[in-house]
């Protein structure tokens, strides 16, 4: 039975992806999930994309050319970990994947904020719906949901995308994406097909962020597909 394994998105739970890996089994793949620390792992420790790379690097130890699917800030940590480690990984799965780094002023302008934010995160405390109100509306849900040392990873990670070259990826890779993503928008999807020299793009109609969980068959029918190659 094929092995892959999996990193998930930016979440404290796996349940979203249990129809798409039961839909691997009918077809004889054994999904691994990994569990991310500091999400689905506990940790109160402040991560960083080298330890993430590491982390990543001892759940891989033993395995030989293995197949590794990332997802949002999942395919974060596998490219940056492909790129360290050219050698480890046999193929790559992105699905939505975070990475691309972003320059234009708003995305700064949401990165300084964040900053800011983990500052004066005591004054929102004592006005709970204008905090919860506020991140919404800046897009940073996941930021309001996170406790305190996952908020300093989070940004850890933005920053980490500045150190990530697409073009240094040298290894079969697979860009399955939700065309009506708005998290990481379809253009961030063809930017790294065109980065990345051994990559093919497949878009899923239809999906947005987590074609995984909305479109499990489909999602599941690619994944099959590329490693019957």
């Amino acid at each position: 039975m094929k092995k892959v394994f999996i990193i998930h998105g930016w979440t404290y739970s796996l349940d979203k992806w249990s129809v798409f890996c039961a839909e691997l089994r009918k077809h004889n793949i054994e999904p691994v999930q990994l569990r991310v620390p500091g999400l689905t792992d506990d940790s109160d420790k402040v991560w960083d994309i080298d330890g993430y790379i590491e982390w990543l690097n001892k759940q891989l130890s033993g395995q030989k050319s293995p197949t590794v699917i990332g997802h949002s800030n999942g395919g974060r940590i596998a490219l940056s970990f492909a790129q360290k480690y050219p050698n480890r990984i046999g193929q790559l799965i992105l699905i939505d994947s975070a990475g691309i780094a972003h320059t234009e002023r708003r995305s700064l302008l949401k990165l300084k904020t964040l900053k800011f934010l983990s500052k004066i995160g005591k004054l929102f405390s004592y006005i709970p719906p204008l905090k919860k109100v506020f991140y919404k509306l800046i897009g940073a849900k996941d930021y309001y949901n996170a406790p305190p040392n996952m908020k300093r990873t989070m940004q850890n990670m933005l920053q980490a995308d500045q150190l990530l070259d697409l073009s240094l990826i040298n290894l079969p890779v697979t860009i399955i994406w939700g065309r009506e993503d708005t998290i990481t928008p379809l253009k961030e999807a063809q930017l790294m097909h065109k980065s990345i020299a051994s990559s093919d793009l497949y878009i899923i109609d239809d999906a947005r962020h987590s074609p995984f969980f909305s479109h499990p068959e489909k999602t599941a029918s690619i994944v099959v597909k590329v490693l019957g190659r």
